[in-house]
């Protein structure tokens, strides 16, 4: 496989096909027309017509109507006999196009001056044949070899200073001419990805890596806590001390929503208030965190063409919003790059901002502006550097200030968590504003940072709510300010609607929630599909059907670098691959888990765009080519995941000078030694029956009552089976099954399972302590295909069997079961994997309509949270969606 092919490349454009060739010709009779209307000056430029290439001064507008004024064409889309007028090229374009009929647009204004055509070709771009310069980035030896390289190009070094946000210790660039001798450039290092030392440079510098990872982290330690605990809170006593001495609003009661408190809190500008600390001086100014210096100005790069770059991103974005349903007239092209100023000023800085000050944000700037763009909104704005270890140190601080009283928390980041808190402040007799005061008094006095808190009676609430809280504030959404409250919440600001779905909906004329409420649910789904449609159908009333997540369970581990990666061979992207695997091999380990699928997740530079990025050593506009792998047997081994990407890398067969990113990914995750993988469900149980009768006779294991998705608990711990009870043996049939019946052998050894006394009797007994785990009896199991069935679970089972497998376990009555849940997403991630879509297609069609004929909430959730699964396994593989219909 080469690149993507062009044919079915997915650039958004695909719904244009049989338009642009009717919008050129209207688009050359509209010249035509305002050509007629023009102030005819003269017909310099008669039978001349021009096609404007990128950035020009004059303007293309400008050049439009020189042309149009004097007699000549011009054509927004290029043909054949036409002039090309261009400033600059990038070396991608001028290697595809004859030189010869490059000319500046010079010409133009020269000749309107002296009332006559000139010679075009005294006016060429490229005189000769093109040489046009690229910057050589190489390791510090550099031999006679690569001196003769330099030929009488410049070669561009980076050393101190220069405002470009890269994660290396060196951050500016001087141009070293090639005459220089080597005493002058030997010091002069430009890191790149075939640095041995790049990926921890890289790791250590990367702000994108520390918030994900201490994001990974803390969701882990509070599963790490509330595995060890005993959920007895002995810091209760104090906390109770501390706010009956306050004594505010003890007895004020507040009624939330669905009886229920849930608590979010989320650190203010949090990057800005712990660099803060070390520079008090810039309290109450206009602060920004970001690797830039702010306000240098940088030396113009042979090669780059930021005008070029920029409008493949506004397509790329526009693209996107026609393939969402926006009408062409209605799309508003809104990026960070807009006011992105050239290399040569003091606004062409495209280092971003991590976190900005309150008082920043006042100016119009926000998080992830670009520099440039930020310094033209605020000349004044004062940078910081990052603070990591600060960072991780109030991120400590602020978990462990929560955990003391309570571990019904659901980690979100580092600075951002919820917490259930009904049976909380139900236990200390407080209301919820005294426990909000006391304790973002008790994080800002540990800390030195202030912290915001919101209440309401879901976590769609509570998180709006801190927004309405911030800076430095709490506000509590309760029941009666539920309808008035989210009338006027802008669409934008709920989770999960991004660019594309906000000005889907603005296109039909809603901006607010209260707007959107007159929608009817088949409406929204209509325009925006099921999930969408359903999912804001609630939001906009302030519904969230989502539960807290207490123990979060990893669905995938990577690793990847977007950044410095300039290959010359393939040895070098190998050599890198291994470095890569090693840091996922790591990865891995840290997260006590294994996979069995492998994803190599390249960024190839797209044909049409500049070679030399915009940003130094940026992966610029890329084309996202993903190719995953499916393994026998789970590994976090470093060799075989570097064995599986160098073979998928080979497969690809991506020149690697063309290379811009890199990235490993693992799914299918197994954890080590996990106490939750114990607890067997029923087809895990069942499969283990299949082969051999007799182990009826030996003990079983209890099922546990472990939710399938953090997010979506299934079942009480003590609620029991629909169909069991202690009344009736479900051994006792009453009829016989019709003959060669598939469905009814499906049920027979279902029956043969459910005749375990074991299994009788745990349905019996309500599990007390579902953070408890039965340890499971040691077996000697002999027979070999039963060792088979019961390791590889549904993938042991041919195609047949597993859907008469299901078909047993929706009729069988009894509740799902986490393990269960699990097998069945990995049998359809396998079948992702070895794209046997059609089978996945018939499967999930299957598992819907069941599911459906149920009717039971529980099931719903099941279905709920199987599709996800399915649609993020998608996603990894193929970078596409699977459709459904109702």
């Amino acid at each position: 496989m080469s690149r993507r092919d062009e044919k079915n490349s997915d650039n958004g454009f695909e719904a244009w096909g049989g338009y642009m060739q009717a919008k050129i010709s209207k688009l050359e009779e509209q010249f035509s027309s305002k050509a007629s209307k023009e102030n005819h000056v003269s017909d310099i430029f008669k039978g001349i017509s021009i096609f404007v290439n990128g950035y020009t001064v004059p303007t293309a507008d400008e050049l439009k109507d020189l042309m149009a004024q004097h007699g000549g064409v011009y054509h927004t889309y290029q043909r054949h006999e036409d002039i090309v007028i261009a400033s600059n090229l990038p070396d991608t374009k001028v290697k595809n196009m004859s030189l010869t009929n490059i000319v500046k647009p010079e010409w133009i204004t020269e000749s309107i001056a002296s009332n006559q055509l000139l010679d075009y070709k005294d006016f060429l771009l490229y005189s000769n044949k093109h040489s046009q310069p690229k910057l050589k980035f190489q390791k510090m030896s550099i031999d006679k070899k690569n001196k003769k390289e330099l030929s009488t190009d410049s070669w561009v070094e980076p050393i101190n200073n220069v405002d470009i946000e890269r994660p290396l210790l060196d951050s500016s660039y001087v141009i070293v001419d090639s005459t220089n001798s080597l005493k002058d450039i030997k010091n002069t290092d430009t890191k790149t990805a075939v640095d041995p030392n790049f990926i921890s440079e890289f790791y250590s510098n990367s702000r994108l890596h520390h918030i994900s990872q201490l994001g990974a982290c803390f969701k882990q330690y509070i599963n790490d806590l509330r595995e060890k605990s005993n959920f007895i809170f002995a810091a209760h006593i104090n906390l109770r001390d501390r706010i009956k001495s306050y004594n505010q609003h003890s007895s004020f009661f507040m009624n939330f929503e669905y009886n229920k408190i849930i608590m979010h809190i989320d650190m203010d500008c949090f990057f800005v208030s712990v660099g803060l600390r070390k520079h008090p001086e810039l309290k109450g100014k206009p602060v920004a965190v970001t690797h830039s210096k702010g306000g240098l100005s940088q030396r113009k790069r042979s090669g780059v063409n930021r005008s070029v770059e920029f409008e493949l991103y506004r397509q790329k974005q526009a693209g996107k919003l026609i393939k969402a349903g926006v009408a062409i007239n209605d799309i508003e092209i809104s990026t960070r790059i807009d006011n992105i100023g050239d290399e040569g000023n003091k606004f062409g800085s495209m280092s971003e901002i991590a976190s900005c000050s309150y008082e920043a944000r006042a100016k119009g700037i926000c998080n992830g502006m670009f520099m440039g763009a930020a310094l033209r909104l605020c000349p004044e704005l004062q940078t910081i550097p990052y603070d990591f270890e600060g960072y991780k140190e109030v991120a400590y601080t602020l978990y462990n200030t929560i955990a003391q009283y309570t571990l019904d928390i659901e980690a979100v980041s580092c600075d951002e968590m919820y917490v259930h808190c009904t049976d909380l402040l139900k236990n200390l007799n407080v209301s919820p504003e005294d426990f909000a005061t006391v304790i973002r008094e008790e994080i800002r006095e540990k800390t030195g940072c202030p912290c915001s808190t919101g209440f309401g009676g879901n976590r769609l609430q509570a998180r709006l709510a801190t927004k309405q809280a911030k800076p430095n504030g709490q506000f509590f959404l309760t029941a009666n300010l539920i309808e008035d409250f989210m009338f006027d919440i802008n669409l934008k600001d709920l989770p999960g609607v991004g660019r594309q779905t906000s000005q889907k909906l603005e296109s039909l004329g809603h901006q607010t929630c209260g707007s959107l409420q007159s929608l009817t649910l088949a409406s929204l789904q209509q325009h925006l599909g099921n999930k969408t449609g359903a999912q804001l159908f609630d939001q906009c009333r302030g519904r969230d059907r989502n539960p807290l997540t207490y123990h979060t369970v990893r669905k995938s581990v990577s690793a990847e670098v977007n950044y410095g990666i300039r290959f010359e061979t393939n040895d070098q992207c190998f050599h890198f691959l291994n470095q890569l695997s090693v840091e996922v091999q790591s990865r891995m380990q840290q997260f006590k888990v294994k996979g069995k699928c492998i994803t190599l997740k390249l960024m190839v530079r797209a044909e049409e765009a500049p070679v030399e990025t915009a940003k130094f050593l940026g992966h610029g506009f890329c084309d996202v080519i993903n190719k995953s792998v499916s393994l026998l047997e789970a590994t976090n081994d470093s060799q075989i995941i570097l064995q599986e990407v160098i073979s998928l890398c080979k497969k690809l067969n991506i020149d690697p000078k063309e290379m811009r990113g890199i990235g490993i990914q693992v799914t299918k995750l197994e954890q080590l030694n996990d106490k939750l993988q114990k607890s067997k469900g029923a087809i895990s149980k069942f499969l283990s029956n299949v082969t051999k009768d007799e182990r009826q006779d030996k003990p079983n294991l209890c099922m546990k009552n472990e939710p399938v998705s953090p997010k979506r608990p299934l079942l009480s711990p003590r609620k029991k089976s629909p169909i069991l009870g202690p009344s009736r043996s479900p051994s006792k049939r009453r009829g016989r099954p019709p003959k060669n019946s598939k469905l009814s052998t499906s049920k027979n050894l279902m029956d043969k399972f459910l005749q375990c006394p074991a299994i009788k009797n745990e349905f019996k007994s309500p599990i007390k302590n579902k953070f408890k785990d039965v340890e499971e009896p040691k077996k000697n199991i002999e027979n070999i295909e039963t060792k088979r069935i019961v390791k590889s679970g549904l993938l042991g089972l041919s195609w047949k069997q597993v859907r008469e497998l299901l078909r047993a376990w929706f009729d069988s009555g009894q509740p799902p079961k986490q393990c269960d849940v699990n097998m069945i997403i990995s049998y359809m991630e396998d079948m992702i994997c070895n794209k046997n879509i059609d089978k996945l297609y018939i499967l999930i069609n299957f598992f819907r309509r069941r599911i459906q004929e149920i009717n039971n909430e529980i099931w719903n959730e099941v279905l709920n949270y199987v599709l996800e699964q399915v649609q993020s396994a998608m996603m990894a593989v193929y970078n596409k969606r699977l459709y459904f219909e109702d």
